[in-house]
């Protein structure tokens, strides 16, 4: 019994010294707030307007790959629009969330709308990976 109080006495300690303390080097932003992140390895994102149809088969060959965007654009595509024929353009998809054809393709494949960059005009959000952590090949 004594042992376990010890122990938990011991956990407690070590959780407010571990937790309550920051390093020096840590710029004070008010209200014991110390602000001591690195976010030098985050990417950006940015928005590729009414950009032309790619004509590249492997987006209209993608089906339901959720990684095709990597391979051809090296940034993960988070939202995207598709202008139709007529002109008129798309409400946002996002990738996984609502983004599935509803035609039946040949073959009766499933695939993401994203497909359509192939013969239509189409804007994106993309996030890239900084100069740091890019990938071999971008």
């Amino acid at each position: 019994m004594l042992t376990t109080k010890v122990i938990i006495v011991i956990l407690c300690c070590l959780l407010v010294s571990s937790y309550g303390q920051q390093p020096s080097t840590c710029p004070d932003q008010g209200s014991g707030n110390y602000g001591c992140f690195d976010i030098t390895s985050q990417g950006n994102c940015t928005e590729v307007s009414n950009k032309s149809p790619t004509y590249d088969y492997r987006w209209l060959n993608s089906g339901v790959d959720s990684n095709v965007d990597w391979t051809i654009t090296c940034g993960d595509i988070i939202a995207y629009k598709i202008q139709g024929y007529t002109g008129v353009w798309s409400g946002w998809y996002v990738p996984g969330v609502n983004d599935m054809d509803t035609k039946v393709n040949g073959g009766n494949g499933l695939r993401r709308l994203w497909s359509y960059f192939y013969d239509h005009n189409h804007s994106y959000i993309i996030c890239k990976p900084n100069n740091i952590n890019h990938l071999n090949g971008c």
